[in-house]
Order: structure tokens, then C-alpha cells, then sequence
């Protein structure tokens, strides 16, 4: 998955499961995705996507801090599981 692609689905996610705007809080979560897709692959942009809409269709919107931390966590994970990449 690419960066906007998973910010289009991030913003779907918020739109339909919380009383905010998904485009304008989506895009808070571009620079972490675009990280992630350039220190591993789209798989793991995939796989942070689908962490962060768990947690917005839950009811809570991770802030970008948060967003950063999974991120680190998906990454570092990754690192010990398949090299990296």
C-alpha cells in the first residue's frame, strides 16, 4: 500500500466512526506513512493502516504521537521478523 492510499483509508475510517472530519485529520497521519514506507514496504504501510483503523473504528483517534509510536513498534517488529523488508 502506498502512503495516500493508506491516508484515503484512514480518512474513511474516521469519517465513518467519529464525529470529525476524516480528510483534515487524516493528514496529520501522512508523514508517519510515508516513513514507513520509505525504512520498510508496503506491506508495512498496510499493516499501520490497519492498526490505526482498529483503534478509530474502536472509537479513538490515535494522535499523531501515538501514530509515530505503532509506527515504531510495526518497524522495529519487522526488523527481528523478516529483515527489514
Amino acid at each position: 500500500m502506498r502512503p495516500e492510499e493508506a491516508v484515503r483509508q484512514i480518512e474513511y475510517a474516521i469519517d465513518a466512526n467519529l464525529e470529525e472530519t476524516g480528510q483534515r485529520s487524516a493528514a496529520g497521519y501522512r508523514h508517519t506513512f510515508e516513513r514507513v514506507a520509505e525504512r520498510a514496504d508496503g506491506r508495512a504501510v498496510y499493516e499501520l493502516a490497519r492498526e490505526l483503523a482498529a483503534e478509530i473504528a474502536a472509537g479513538s483517534r490515535p494522535n499523531p504521537a501515538e501514530a509515530n509510536a505503532t509506527a515504531e513498534s510495526l518497524l522495529a517488529d519487522r526488523v527481528y521478523t523478516d529483515g527489514g523488508r
